[in-house]
């Protein structure tokens, strides 16, 4: 339900429903649970620009999920680290949580896994000024939500995609990307997505 909440952009409604379930998780003594519901909201702050606040809870989740052997969990906790530290203008320390995310997702065979990865590396490429890189990223993304018809994902690819090329030089096929994905991400409900595309910039 927080999940569903958070791309309808209820961040408030979205963090109860989070705060409700680590409550349970804490009280029945599940860590797993407990990390991956921290990691949620890291996931919200990071929404709402609060990026020290995401960098902790991303970090609790790493060495949650790392002393579980949790390896697609871990992958999920570095990428959202890298995404919590570039807010913060931490642009090594998030290069170097990012190639851990790679390195992991390297042994996952699970694609919305590796995707999300791909997306947050090509953030930390652009933060680097590596522009050019950073779109093709994006566009491998991109290719590989849309073939697959991971609709979310194909969107948040656009996302990513769109604010990489407004941070560069093709500013006009970026700002058009954006204004085309506000219409189709509220079009199917994904409110979050729709607010970014229309916000124009991410954590670039």
């Amino acid at each position: 339900m927080g999940r569903v909440l958070r791309q309808q952009a209820k961040a408030d409604e979205a963090q109860q429903a989070y705060r409700e379930s680590l409550s349970m998780e804490e009280e029945l003594g599940n860590k797993s649970d407990a990390a991956e519901t921290r990691l949620a909201l890291a996931e919200l702050d990071c929404d709402s620009g609060k990026g020290a606040e995401a960098e902790q809870l991303s970090r609790a989740a790493v060495e949650a999920f790392r002393a579980d052997a949790y390896s697609d969990e871990e992958i999920f906790a570095q990428s959202m680290l890298s995404r919590a530290l570039l807010q913060q203008g931490k642009v090594d320390e998030a290069r170097a949580a990012i190639a851990e995310a790679v390195r992991l997702s390297e042994k996952s065979q699970d694609v919305t896994v590796r995707i999300p990865v791909i997306l947050d590396h090509a953030y930390v490429m652009a933060a680097g000024k590596n522009l050019g890189g950073a779109e093709t990223t994006a566009q491998e993304a991109l290719t590989r939500a849309r073939n697959l018809g991971l609709v979310r994902l194909q969107l948040e690819a656009s996302l990513v995609l769109g604010q990489i090329q407004m941070a560069g030089p093709d500013r006009a096929a970026g700002r058009a990307r954006l204004q085309a994905l506000e219409k189709s991400a509220r079009a199917k409900g994904f409110e979050l997505i729709a607010r970014k595309a229309a916000n124009g910039h991410g954590v670039l």
